[in-house]
């Protein structure tokens, strides 16, 4: 027993930075949302009101989904002709799918409504922003995770991490892990937020009650995360919910969709860190 629990130092060393991390993540808590000061001043609300007709919406979400069903078929195609096995088919669906998300909506911003090239300051403003983001988000989603995996053990529901995780901690193969690694922290950022944030929150919230649209774009945020044939993954829920909300205050707070991708990628990036210096589990 003991050396199952026995810490080597690439570890211990990974553990000590996240340590670190966590402790600069709940000062930022305390500064910008506990503090005296903080609590004091008004939030700003940098996010403009999207006047976007709902026909328009409804065009994106549609362009979205048809994305994802026809990378989902030519990915389940590829994996049949190539006899991928169960894991590397699971990493080219996920992938696929996001990808497919991702043309949709490229898609509809070229042809509807063309976005502006990225100034050089929102750019470097994006890495400072997300970058607190994450620190601000670690130490909240850290807790609750635990307390829900906690939670779900008590009440005898399955308390497994989400497939993909899984994949990463068990896969003896190196080019899935980086092609796993690359999918969570480039392309499952941007297709995310853009779709998430910049498209579902960034629409409800001025046509339904502000609450409303945070808590229902969240929940929906954590339940596409969970597999409910098995519900693989349903510790995920309630701390992805958690995430959902903080990012979309962070994106309405700076109005620039690039801190919540920076903010995801890095949160992604720890997690797979965590797992390949063995101190994520």
């Amino acid at each position: 027993m003991a050396d199952d629990v026995a810490m080597t130092p690439v570890s211990a060393a990974a553990a000590g930075v996240e340590i670190a991390l966590l402790l600069c993540g709940i000062w930022l808590v305390w500064r910008l949302a506990l503090s005296p000061a903080a609590r004091a001043a008004p939030p700003s609300m940098r996010l403009a009101p999207w006047g976007i007709s709902r026909a328009d919406f409804i065009l994106m979400v549609c362009l979205a989904v048809v994305g994802a069903l026809a990378a989902g078929a030519l990915a389940g195609a590829i994996a049949h002709w190539r006899r991928l096995d169960r894991d590397q088919s699971l990493v080219l669906g996920g992938a696929a799918l996001h990808l497919g998300i991702l043309l949709g909506l490229l898609a509809f911003y070229l042809g509807f409504a063309p976005p502006k090239p990225a100034e050089p300051s929102r750019v470097v403003g994006a890495l400072r922003s997300g970058a607190a983001t994450f620190l601000v988000t670690l130490p909240i989603v850290v807790g609750i995770s635990n307390g829900s995996e906690y939670m779900l053990r008590t009440l005898g529901l399955p308390s497994e991490k989400q497939e993909l995780v899984s994949i990463l901690e068990n896969t003896d193969s190196m080019a899935l892990r980086v092609a796993l690694v690359i999918v969570a922290t480039l392309l499952v950022p941007i297709t995310e937020e853009l779709l998430f944030r910049a498209g579902l929150f960034r629409y409800l919230r001025t046509r339904i009650p502000r609450r409303t649209a945070l808590i229902a774009t969240a929940l929906l945020f954590g339940a596409l995360h969970v597999d409910w044939t098995n519900l693989g993954g349903l510790a995920s829920l309630v701390p992805l919910a958690v995430l959902a909300v903080i990012f979309s205050l962070a994106y309405e707070r700076t109005g620039n969709i690039g801190t919540t991708m920076v903010a995801h990628a890095l949160f992604n990036l720890n997690t797979f860190i965590l797992i390949a210096a063995g101190a994520g589990s």
